[in-house]
């Protein structure tokens, strides 16, 4: 690689310097017009040009990657090219569902995943994009070796969306057993696919997604972080344009940034999970040997400060009213394992201060006799669990007493809370104890609890603040709770099970 163009020179203050400027012609793509570089004035010159070549090449190598990224012009679709292929995506979409679609509750909740915030988008029909819908297009368009201007790529998204949403009106009426003629399907243009454009430069080696897919493998982040994290790497590559980790800049970071603050992310959502997502990637791929330089890099979230306007904890009141419903009666359409998720899971939530999924995830061998003390056994052999580590909770005396004890049978492995045999219409990715989690939460919201951020995670806000009230050993509630120690002294030892469930008593008993 040729740097005859960059010169090495010494500055005023002695440091050796260097400056590259970024040609005309991918300057724009690049983000910036030059980079800038010194190095320690006690180098040799040898040093310093060794120093300089090891900088100037990564540069180099991206500036020929952008061009060729960029040398051939994106296709731009018809409306009736973009429906044709949305179409062909919605029939293949029919055939995977319709014999069997499961319950009609799923379908409404899909459906209306895709509502917009914003009432003017809503009414205008638009569609709010998520990230497994923008995987879909774009895995069709790799399908199809297509490359879109921006604008076509978000007019196929949205005529996906609202040919998804289709679908799951669709998909509702057969659940509950209609199978009148699709009115959708006889009003699609038959299959048309523009002609790819071929690019005659090699496609770059290094993909974005290819290096999330490494650090997937890695086995490092838990499989519900790698599920947030896919929508966001699904996010950027949308932003880009393209798939190239070598063409990715620290400008087009910022731009993403900005982008995702527009669309009314706060700056704490967009730096804790979007750049920590690719700033983790990025670092991995760059120590490992994968990319010359790591673009997200020591970046910062510029933006407004998040307005909060629900609390995250449930009040007394908004406890006491979940915790009676929960007592019943309860609709008789319901199933048996959603009726008992209904009628315990509230409960169990207030007496443990655990996640909603560990316990929808609760097996009948899991609640049973550890050290002598009746205790729900957490384990992520039932599914996920944040920590991936294992945990006993003492039964408080009241759950006993209510007759929570009938549920467990030794060695059983049958979940409490949902159906096994409906297994098959969950994912690793959405499993269904996750889906009983989001229909107990839908079904506190219709009971009038709506000041609070997370009707199932205000529970485990409202432990730790009930727990200071009566004076809980601080280490005891998270070692209940599954938080990490404070400190590295901390963490030495073991609690004894009886120890906790003395703890564990003085919560008070809720009267409802």
């Amino acid at each position: 690689m040729s740097i005859a163009m960059v010169s090495l020179r010494r500055s005023k203050s002695g440091l050796w310097a260097a400056r590259k400027v970024i040609p005309a012609d991918v300057r724009e793509a690049y983000g910036k017009r030059e980079e800038k570089r010194t190095w320690p004035s006690e180098l040799s010159q040898g040093q310093a040009k060794a120093e300089l070549a090891a900088w100037i090449t990564p540069i180099e190598e991206k500036i020929a990657l952008l061009r060729a990224v960029h040398s051939v012009a994106p296709l731009t679709l018809t409306k009736r090219q973009a429906r044709s292929i949305a179409g062909e995506w919605y029939k293949q979409k029919v055939a995977i569902f319709e014999d069997d679609p499961g319950d009609p509750f799923d379908w409404w909740s899909a459906r209306d995943e895709l509502a917009p915030d914003d009432p003017i988008e809503a009414e205008a029909g638009r569609i709010k994009p998520t990230g497994w819908l923008i995987r879909e297009r774009d895995q069709i368009l790799t399908e199809k070796g297509l490359r879109l201007t921006p604008v076509s790529s978000e007019n196929l998204l949205q005529e996906m969306g609202e040919l998804w949403v289709a679908l799951c009106d669709l998909m509702e009426r057969r659940a509950q057993g209609d199978y009148s003629p699709d009115p959708v399907a006889p009003t699609l243009p038959p299959p048309e696919t523009p002609s790819p454009v071929v690019n005659a430069v090699a496609a770059p080696v290094v993909t974005v997604t290819g290096l999330f897919d490494e650090y997937a493998r890695t086995g490092v982040a838990a499989q519900r972080t790698l599920k947030s994290w896919e929508r966001v790497i699904s996010s950027f590559v949308s932003h880009l344009g393209h798939d190239n980790a070598l063409a990715v800049a620290r400008a087009d970071a910022h731009s993403w940034f900005d982008s995702l603050l527009a669309q009314g992310l706060s700056a704490r959502t967009v730096r804790m999970t979007y750049r920590a997502a690719l700033a983790r990637v990025f670092r991995v791929a760059h120590d490992r040997g994968r990319l010359a330089h790591n673009p997200f890099a020591r970046l910062e979230v510029i933006g407004p400060k998040a307005v909060e306007t629900k609390r995250k904890e449930l009040t007394d009141e908004e406890a006491r009213t979940i915790l009676k419903a929960a007592l019943g009666p309860h609709s008789e359409g319901l199933s048996e394992p959603h009726a008992r998720a209904r009628r315990w899971v509230p409960w169990i939530c207030a007496y443990t201060g655990a996640r909603v999924n560990e316990i929808t995830q609760l097996r009948a061998m899991d609640i049973c006799q550890i050290d002598g003390v009746w205790s729900f056994f957490i384990t992520p052999e039932a599914g996920s669990v944040k920590t991936r580590k294992a945990r006993a909770v003492p039964i408080h005396s009241h759950l006993i007493d209510q007759g929570i004890l009938k549920l467990a049978k030794a060695d059983d492995p049958t979940p409490l809370f949902y159906n096994p045999a409906a297994a098959r219409r969950g994912s690793s990715l959405y499993p269904m104890n996750q889906q009983m989690g989001t229909k107990l939460a839908a079904w506190v919201r219709e009971l009038g609890v709506v000041g609070v951020q997370s009707p199932n995670h205000g529970w485990r806000h409202r432990f730790k603040s009930v727990a200071r009230r009566v004076g809980m050993d601080p280490e005891a509630r998270d070692a209940l709770q599954g938080h990490a120690p404070k400190t590295e002294g901390q963490a030495y030892g073991s609690w004894p099970m009886e120890a906790l469930r003395a703890e564990l008593e003085k919560l008070p008993r809720y009267i409802v």
